[in-house]
């Protein structure tokens, strides 16, 4: 989970952020993010706050390191969005939060 964290982290400088600033905008307990790093991981709740408030960074990059930190803002017609794709990526992220709640 440190690969996540130094990922974070990176987002964190890139926006002018730190821990307590996030968890204020994210409505998070103060501390939570700290204790995270000491245990490890943070729970699939506040992961989700974390990717719901900072809707431009990119949830494959932050767990898996893939692809950008940085969600594109691009507008598609329906013909052009690949749904499968789509659909495929948010159940392999859901996965992933299932087993990092797991531990």
């Amino acid at each position: 989970m440190s690969d996540f964290f130094e990922r974070l982290d990176k987002f964190m400088e890139y926006k002018d952020l730190n821990d307590n600033k996030i968890t204020v905008e994210t409505g998070m307990s103060v501390g939570i993010i700290g204790k995270g790093r000491k245990r490890g991981g943070l729970s699939q709740e506040n992961i989700a706050k974390i990717l719901y408030r900072y809707t431009d960074l990119n949830a494959n990059w932050l767990f898996r390191g893939e692809g950008n930190m940085l969600i594109e803002d691009q507008i598609f017609s329906s013909s052009e969005i690949n749904w499968k794709k789509i659909i495929k990526s948010q159940e392999e992220l859901v996965e992933i939060l299932k087993r990092q709640t797991a531990k």
